[in-house]
This record gives C-alpha cells, structure tokens and sequence, in this order.
C-alpha cells in the first residue's frame, strides 16, 4: 500500500502497545513511546511522512517482539540473532533498530554471550585460549573482541595449569609412555589450543616416571 495521505480511525491502547487504526482497514501496532507527537485528532488526516513513521515503529515492534522472544530461550551472538531476525523477513532497518536499543538497554551484548560461552566452556572442557577465541569466532564474535575475553578468562598462568591438567588425564588415556605416546600428547593438547611450547612443556612435566623414553628420543617438539 502506498503512502498515500490517509485518516486516523481510532487508536486502541494496549499492554506495552498502541494499536494505530487506519482507514482502509489498515492498523499498525507500535510501542508507546513510538508514537507520533504530532498525530492528529481521530478523524483527522495523516500525511504521507507520518503514515511512514508509523509503518516503521510498527516494524521494529514486530522485531522487537521476535528479539525477545529469542533472548528468552539462550543467549546469542549479534551475528546469529540478525540472521534470525532477517530470515523472518523483518525489513533491515528495523532489525538494527532494535538490536540497539537492545545493547542499549543491556538486554543482550556480544561480550555477555564471549564471557558465558567462556566460562561454561572452561567448566567443561580443559582447552586452550585459542581454542576459545576459534569457537567465538566461529559464532560471531569480532576477533579482537574474542582474543580479550578469552584473555581475561584463561590468563597466561592459569592456561599452564589447565595445560598441565589436560596432559595428566591424557596421559592416563595412553597405553604407553614412550616417545610416540609423548607425541601424541602434544599433538592432543595442540588441538586442544595450547600454544606448541606449553604443549611441549606440559606434556613432558606430565609424563609418567616409569616412562621408556629418554633424552634423545622425546618425540616431536
């Protein structure tokens, strides 16, 4: 429908909303503080620039609504959350709109979803810093922002420790202790997003005492 001059019918106030009713059998439902200050008198007219104003607030309560309704269930990565707003066909400005305000209002932050991520992963798995800042990128985090929380979250002394702790128990996995099976710690506790030198360190400081391997067969460095 264009944005022709049209008449306001009646307007309906409901819990958190304005319901606008047009002529035409058109009604648009905004948030109150949305609300035009220079809407005319019921009956009166509304000039092609309001009815456009309207039609845009109405959009962003839509968004708005379908936003909420997703930060109810778990948490989201601002990447993951526009997807989702678009693919239901919610026009663009209206999703940034209400992403936002959202940040704005402290309903939903990149950094909150880095830190929950982090700190449940950190509960379950023993990994590395690169592990973590791989997995938030994955799911949207900028970079830079990725690298600061994992920081925080597993600083340099407390990554050794957890090296030390991912070693011991793969260790325990191991059949054998000799230079292969050392190797292969190493290797595990690098997939795991240990840097190679703490693997190396921590995969030795961790080998068992009756192990057949010596100084000149350590295995890969």
């Amino acid at each position: 429908m264009a944005d022709a001059d049209r008449i306001l019918v009646r307007l309906e106030e409901g819990p958190g909303s304005v319901t606008v009713h047009l002529d035409g059998g058109e009604s648009l439902t905004v948030a109150p503080d949305a609300l035009p200050a220079n809407l005319p008198a019921i009956g009166g007219s509304l000039g092609s620039p309001l009815v456009h104003e309207l039609r845009a607030a109405a959009a962003r309560k839509l968004a708005a609504r379908d936003l909420l309704a997703l930060l109810d269930r778990k948490r989201w990565t601002t990447v993951r959350l526009r997807e989702r707003l678009l693919g239901r066909g919610h026009p663009e400005t209206a999703v940034e709109a209400v992403l936002l305000q959202a940040e704005r209002q402290g309903l939903h932050a990149d950094r909150d979803f880095a830190d929950a991520f982090c700190r449940d992963a950190l509960r379950h798995k023993q990994v590395g810093r690169m592990w973590l800042e791989s997995r938030l990128r994955q799911k949207g985090i900028d970079a830079g922002l990725a690298a600061d929380v994992a920081a925080r979250h597993l600083p340099s002394d407390r990554e050794h420790e957890v090296a030390l702790e991912a070693a011991a128990s793969r260790w325990r996995r191991e059949g054998a202790a000799d230079a292969r099976a050392l190797g292969r710690v190493q290797r595990f506790l690098i997939s795991r997003g240990f840097p190679c030198a703490m693997a190396n360190r921590a995969a030795r400081a961790t080998q068992p005492a009756d192990s057949a391997c010596n100084s000149d067969a350590e295995g890969p460095s």
